[in-house]
């Protein structure tokens, strides 16, 4: 685990990850020698460590010259949870405050092309790209979730969405690759992911008894071509997974057609999980 880089993607700047994990380490010191260990310049050095005690991080103890502190992992940790939330707070103040006139100026500016027809799809990594927009739909899902995966092993990173939709009476089915079609990492991943699942979750779980040539989301579909938005993955054994992208798409004839293919193999190719 690169500590550093994840205090970064936590809000830190490089500087001031560097002079957090040094003060960790020495516990208490001087400016000058929390640049010599972080490798911070000391024109910086002073500016970093104030921003760092504003934060909550350290603690600044007066004298002639200024000692500083780190916090104790709990507290920094605490922080970090605090500060994230104060900044999402602030943000969507910022939104809701210039909502309308923002509205306002991107239409002005928007110039749609003569003939403009809803996308069959689009295009986004597989990861935390395909991860992000798997739990903005699981968000918005109204009536109906079904999920086709091999061991779902992302679901730790949709639990919530998961969860809070299941509480707000969402119908979920996750249907899940046969265990012969799984090596045995696969299987104890799957097992330990329906277990996690059955403690979390009022969800139908049945295991299929052919590949999935394709797995990933379906949102609230409708066989009247109205309503529904999916996320899948076609399968693909030459290309590593890292490589693929996801396609995403609110098109209600493809969604249709997709729960169609999902219904299909959950009716009369799949099995009970037991």
């Amino acid at each position: 685990m690169e500590i550093e880089k994840i205090l970064e993607e936590l809000g830190l700047s490089r500087y001031q990850a560097k002079t957090l994990l040094a003060l960790m380490r020495c516990g208490e010191a001087k400016a000058s020698d929390v640049s010599e260990l972080s490798g911070v310049p000391r024109a910086k050095i002073y500016a970093v460590l104030d921003q760092l005690a504003d934060m909550g991080y350290i603690d600044k103890i007066p004298g002639r010259p200024a000692r500083y502190r780190a916090k104790s992992p709990e507290r920094v940790i605490e922080r970090l949870k605090y500060n994230t939330l104060l900044e999402y707070s602030r943000r969507l103040n910022t939104i809701n405050n210039v909502e309308k006139e923002l509205f306002e100026e991107l239409k002005s500016l928007y110039s749609p092309s003569e003939v403009r027809t809803k996308e069959l799809i689009r295009v986004v990594s597989v990861g935390e790209p395909s991860e992000r927009e798997t739990r903005l739909l699981y968000r918005q899902a109204g009536r109906e979730i079904d999920i086709i995966s091999k061991s779902f092993e992302y679901y730790p990173k949709v639990r919530d969405e998961l969860t809070k939709a299941s509480d707000r009476g969402v119908e979920i089915k996750i249907l899940l690759i046969g265990k012969e079609f799984l090596e045995k990492r696969g299987i104890a991943v799957q097992r330990g992911i329906t277990k996690l699942i059955r403690s979390d979750l009022d969800a139908e779980m049945r295991l299929s008894r052919t590949i999935l040539p394709l797995r990933g989301s379906i949102i609230d579909p409708s066989y009247d071509y109205r309503t529904g938005k999916a996320i899948f993955v076609v399968e693909d054994l030459e290309t590593p997974l890292y490589l693929r992208d996801a396609a995403v798409t609110e098109n209600p004839s493809l969604v249709a057609g997709i729960k169609k293919y999902f219904d299909l193999i959950w009716e009369y190719e799949s099995s009970p999980l037991e």
